[in-house]
C-alpha cells in the first residue's frame, strides 16, 4: 500500500485529488500512512459510508455496515465541490427573475439589534411605484435617537416614505448600510404595497447545492449488487461498490473533463460511474483502471461489465437484464495486458537474455540504435521503469 500511495501521488496533477475506500479494520493505519505520504496539511475529510444494512446479524458482535472514505489532495484544493446538489422546494420558492428561484419570507428591516446600536442604517427609503424610483434621505436624529419629520415635497410628488419597524417599542434599523441598498435593491429586495402601505423584503433565493457532509449513505444493494447482478447474470463479486457512491465521489472535482484513475479496479464500478456521470451532466472525464486479474476478475467481471454496457450485447453474444432499463454508452474501451519479467538479483535468468528481449521490444517500437554492450545501462534502465520500487533503508537507519 505504501508503495502505490506514492505513485499515485507522483501521477496526481498538483490540483488532483485522491479517494481511498477502506474498511473498519485498516482505517487507522491508511491514515497515518497518507499523512506521512501526502502530508497531514492536505488531509481534507474522511467519510463515513453507510452501505445499508443487509439484514440480521446472528453473530455476537456488532454489526459492521460502514466503511470509510479518506480525501486528500495533492497541493491544492480548488478543484474540489464540497457541495451537494438538491431539488428545488417549488411551494416554498415560487417566484424567478434572471438569477434563479426565490421566495418572500424575510423583511428587510433587522431585529438583531436596534437603530440606536447602527445609527448609519436609519435611513428613509422614498418610493414611488409608478415610476419605480428611489430616493433615499438621511432623517434619523443621532442625538435624539429618534426620526425627522418626512419629507413632505416628496410626498406630494407621489414618493412613499418607508422607514424600519418598532416592535416592542423598539426602533429597529434596516439590514443593509445606504451604498449597499442602493447597489443591490433592484436585484435583491422586493416591495410589497398592502393597503398602500409598503413593506421590503428581501428575496430568499433557492441555492441548488447545500455543504456537503462527511456522511453519506449509499444502497448497496440496489446500486452495487443488483446493477452487476443485471449486468452479467450471475453473482461473479461479492461485494461491489455502489455506482451512486463512485459518481457522488466523481462531482466532488469539478472537472468535468478529468482523467480518473482506479489502480484497485475490482467489478469495475468507477468506469461505469464515469460513464454515466458523463451521460448526465455532459463530461467528457476518461478512466484507466487497473486490475491484477486475481481469480480471473479481470476479463470475467472488469472487462465483461464494460463490454456489455458499451455494447448492449455479452462479449459472446449473451443478452442481460440491464438493457431492459439502459442504452449503452458506446464508448471507446481499450484493454492492455501487461508482461513480466523477472529482473530481481535473486533470479535464475541471465541479464544478457534481459538486454536481447529488452532490445527486441524496443524495435518494435521503432528504436534501433541500440546494442548489447552496456548491459549495466540496459540493467538501470529496467530498474527505471519498475512502477514499485523496494523502499530503501536510510544509511544511518539502526536495525
Amino acid at each position: 500500500m505504501n508503495e502505490r500511495l506514492k505513485l499515485a501521488k507522483e501521477l496526481l496533477k498538483d490540483d488532483g485529488v485522491i479517494f481511498v475506500s477502506i474498511d473498519d479494520a485498516e482505517q487507522a493505519y491508511l491514515k497515518v500512512l497518507m499523512d506521512e505520504i501526502f502530508g497531514e496539511e492536505n488531509f481534507i475529510a474522511n467519510f463515513i459510508i453507510d452501505k445499508t444494512a443487509q439484514g440480521a446479524n446472528n453473530s455476537q458482535k456488532f454489526k459492521t455496515q460502514h466503511e470509510y472514505c479518506i480525501l486528500y489532495k495533492k497541493h491544492y484544493v480548488s478543484s474540489l465541490n464540497a457541495q451537494e446538489l438538491i431539488n428545488i422546494d417549488e411551494k416554498k420558492y415560487k417566484f424567478r427573475d434572471e438569477k434563479g428561484f426565490y421566495a418572500i419570507t424575510n423583511s428587510f428591516d433587522s431585529i438583531n439589534s436596534p437603530l440606536s446600536q447602527n445609527k448609519n442604517r436609519g435611513y428613509t427609503i422614498y418610493f414611488n411605484e409608478l415610476k419605480q424610483d428611489i430616493i433615499l434621505r438621511d432623517e434619523y436624529d443621532v442625538q435624539n435617537n429618534k426620526f425627522r419629520d418626512y419629507d413632505n415635497e416628496l410626498i406630494s410628488k407621489n414618493y412613499v416614505p418607508i422607514r424600519p419597524g418598532i416592535r416592542n417599542k423598539i426602533q429597529y434599523p434596516w439590514n443593509w448600510s445606504k451604498e449597499r441598498f442602493l447597489r443591490e435593491h433592484d436585484k435583491e429586495l422586493v416591495f410589497k404595497n398592502k393597503n398602500g402601505e409598503y413593506t421590503i423584503y428581501h428575496k430568499n433565493r433557492f441555492t441548488s447545492y447545500i455543504t456537503d457532509t462527511t456522511i453519506k449513505k449509499f444502497d448497496t444493494r440496489k446500486f452495487g449488487n443488483k446493477i452487476l447482478n443485471d449486468i452479467l447474470n450471475s453473482k461473479k463479486f461479492q461485494y461491489p461498490k455502489s455506482t451512486e457512491m463512485l459518481k457522488w465521489i466523481l462531482t466532488k472535482h469539478i472537472n468535468k473533463n478529468a482523467k480518473v484513475l482506479d489502480f484497485f479496479a475490482g467489478s469495475g464500478t468507477t468506469a461505469h460511474a464515469v460513464l454515466e456521470l458523463n451521460k448526465e451532466d455532459g463530461g467528457n472525464r476518461t478512466f484507466t483502471l487497473v486490475t491484477n486479474n486475481e481469480n480471473n476478475i479481470g476479463i470475467d467481471v472488469n472487462y465483461e461489465r464494460l463490454y456489455r454496457i458499451n455494447h448492449g450485447i455479452g462479449s459472446k453474444g449473451e443478452t442481460f437484464e440491464w438493457t431492459n432499463k439502459n442504452e449503452p454508452y458506446k464508448s471507446n474501451l481499450n484493454v492492455y495486458n501487461i508482461k513480466y519479467y523477472d529482473i530481481s538479483l535473486f533470479n535464475n535468468i541471465d541479464v544478457k537474455e534481459i538486454v536481447k528481449e529488452l532490445i527486441k521490444l524496443l524495435k518494435d517500437f521503432g528504436v534501433n540504435s541500440l546494442s548489447e554492450e552496456s548491459e549495466k545501462d540496459y540493467t538501470n534502465l529496467l530498474n527505471s521503469l519498475l512502477s514499485l520500487k523496494p523502499q530503501l533503508k536510510e544509511n544511518n537507519e539502526s536495525n
